[in-house]
């Protein structure tokens, strides 16, 4: 039935245009920019969501000529339809890594390894992720600045964040005029959706635990329930190329190569001067820049291109047969957020009926004609628990809460899911027999500081061949003391009278790898973590930030190569720390910031140049 649905859609998308406008992009250039030998003085590699940013405010000075480089294309237009982004994982748009086996988690998945998915398309992650525009808290930004990275404390970093946004006029002027701009390009909106039974049954819960319910998730306040703001306007999702390249694609300053895969940066001694690319065809073909290489790849690809360009760990390196031109911990400090999708609700719901045989149809209507309905949400993703487990005392959370509903009967919403998060088949179909019966929910814990980190290494020469990305994950037992607390706080949550009067009880999810353990005790649980939990996309810091003498660090705070000129890194790969929530917002900030360093760098040159 979902294929069924997914045809139906995408029939109504051909008459859709709008959502199908190649002309929305800019155009693909490759072909006279192969034949036509232009130098340019700024190249950027990769348009997601903090190089199509930079891409755009670079492209403000007129007489810089910039180069922007995709591996991807123009995004689907599924990829605008909220309700839809899970579809996208297994999608072209999207790059599959599989990490390296650890015992540790994903066990009841396919190959028993987990899959980090990233965009590959314009737009990257920001393409086909969940849309939550989170912005996360005060004290992870002033932690960096404690690091020894000068301007990026919560008050220096905080008109990045509004320069992009453009939010509309929900709360008060006073909250506007900090937390959230309104002249930016990119539309910051909550879901057309309203407040679900099984949504307002957690809060009443989370009340009765006094757990603050938040007017806002972007704001002073960082404990309790709320509903999250996402990247979209009008029902449609918002992804950075269309709120940053869209309006600027006829600049006459901007070229685009799509289908294009950066291979190396090319060198002359410590300088970048260019980038080695793969075009689609399967030429290779060098395109230079007098000014400035800048990587805005990812997490996975810029460390990736760094190490292959010889910058990285100079051993691990002359292994694979690199040259060393820097040594630097390219590719340490990986972090990413794990989420713990196995606890699983059940209750009888009575109002429940059957999806009637119109369902799909009558879902379509209502999102194509109205933006409204299940395709207009983004499965419940928006609604989040922002709580501190280890101290109840704290301002700042350590775990996010991701909340699911499968109504009873209900089938394609837990297959929507479960593309997400594609567990054991077996775990899924005892799943869905329970389905005939009862209303389910998952509680999905997600782990917001890790204290494990990985690390990412070359796994050829070949920039065609995906590294070996070592994640680490619950590494560090105080992650795995974090998550068994959340399991607590369900706990707690089910003694509320909000959950006994529903009759709410903790499903005992059916593991064949766990058969071996008592239910309900810590073995289970721990089994259960073990074979269920599996990363939320959310990977950062291989391309540390920090000061020179700062051993892990391989950017400094003007995002600049250490010990390399004319070379930047401006992406999530940057944080020296991960954000306590989704790394999207603070990905476009570093976009934001990373491009005015450019510009007042350059502006001192032409200064100096004219004295």
């Amino acid at each position: 039935s979902t294929s069924v649905f997914l045809q139906l859609v995408q029939t109504i998308l051909a008459v859709q245009c709008s959502l199908n406008n190649k002309n929305n992009y800019p155009t693909d250039r490759s072909g006279e920019i192969a034949d036509n030998n232009i130098e340019f003085d700024f190249i950027i590699v990769g348009a997601g969501t903090a190089g199509s940013v930079v891409t755009n405010r670079l492209t403000e000075v007129e007489n810089w000529k910039v180069l922007l480089i995709e591996a991807g294309d123009d995004p689907s237009p599924v990829s605008k339809i909220p309700g839809l982004f899970a579809h996208l994982i297994s999608s072209p748009e999207s790059y599959a890594y599989d990490t390296e086996f650890d015992e540790r988690t994903c066990q009841s998945y396919k190959n028993k390894i987990c899959t980090w998915h990233t965009g590959k398309a314009l737009g990257g992650s920001s393409a086909i992720n969940g849309m939550l525009y989170i912005q996360s808290n005060e004290e992870d930004y002033n932690e960096w600045s404690r690091m020894g990275n000068e301007g990026w404390s919560y008050e220096e970093i905080l008109p990045y964040f509004r320069k992009s946004q453009n939010c509309d006029g929900v709360h008060t002027d006073e909250w506007r005029k900090k937390y959230c701009g309104h002249g930016g390009p990119l539309y910051i909106r909550y879901f057309n959706c309203s407040v679900t039974d099984m949504q307002k049954m957690f809060m009443d819960a989370a009340r009765e635990l006094n757990v603050p319910i938040l007017e806002t998730i972007n704001g002073n306040k960082y404990i309790g329930y709320g509903m999250a703001q996402g990247t979209l306007n009008e029902g449609r999702r918002m992804s950075t190329p269309e709120a940053f390249l869209s309006p600027i694609k006829n600049r006459s300053n901007l070229y685009v190569m799509k289908s294009t895969r950066a291979d190396a940066v090319l060198l002359d001694g410590t300088r970048a001067i260019g980038v080695r690319v793969t075009l689609k065809d399967g030429r290779s073909i060098d395109v230079k820049a007098s000014k400035e290489v800048i990587l805005s790849a990812g997490s996975i690809a810029s460390p990736q291109l760094l190490m292959l360009s010889g910058i990285g760990p100079k051993q691990h390196l002359l292994e694979m047969g690199i040259p060393n031109v820097v040594d630097l911990p390219v590719g340490k400090n990986l972090q990413n957020h794990v989420g713990w999708p196995g606890l699983h609700l059940a209750y009888k719901n009575e109002s429940a009926t059957p999806p009637s045989p119109t369902f799909i149809l009558d879902e379509a209507y209502q999102y194509l004609i109205h933006k409204q309905g299940i395709l207009a949400a983004n499965g419940g993703l928006n609604f989040v628990g922002n709580v501190n487990v280890n101290d109840a005392n704290s301002k700042y959370p350590d775990t996010q809460i991701y909340h699911f509903h499968y109504p009873r009967w209900h089938v394609d919403n837990m297959n929507t899911i479960w593309k997400a998060f594609p567990a054991d088949e077996e775990i899924k179909q005892n799943v869905l027999k329970m389905l005939q019966e009862f209303d389910m929910a998952v509680f999905m814990p997600c782990v917001l500081k890790p204290k494990s980190s990985g690390e990412l290494r070359l796994r050829s020469k070949d920039p065609a061949v995906p590294v070996k990305i070592y994640a680490n994950t619950f590494s560090q037992q105080e992650d795995v003391e974090t998550m068994m607390k959340a399991l607590d706080f369900i706990k707690k949550m089910l003694k509320t009278e909000t959950f006994t009067r529903r009759g709410v009880w903790l499903y005992h999810l059916d593991i064949p790898g766990c058969r071996h353990t008592e239910p309900d005790t810590d073995e289970y649980w721990l089994c259960n973590l073990r074979h269920m939990s599996t990363m939320i996309f959310h990977p950062v810091g291989s391309v540390k930030m920090g000061p020179r003498n700062d051993p892990t660090s391989v950017v400094d705070a003007r995002l600049r190569v250490h010990g390399m000129q004319g070379l930047r890194v401006i992406d999530a790969s940057i944080m020296p720390t991960i954000t306590s929530g989704n790394t999207m917002a603070p990905t476009i900030m570093i976009g934001e910031k990373g491009a005015d360093l450019i510009k007042e760098d350059w502006v001192a040159v032409k200064d100096k140049q004219e004295l």
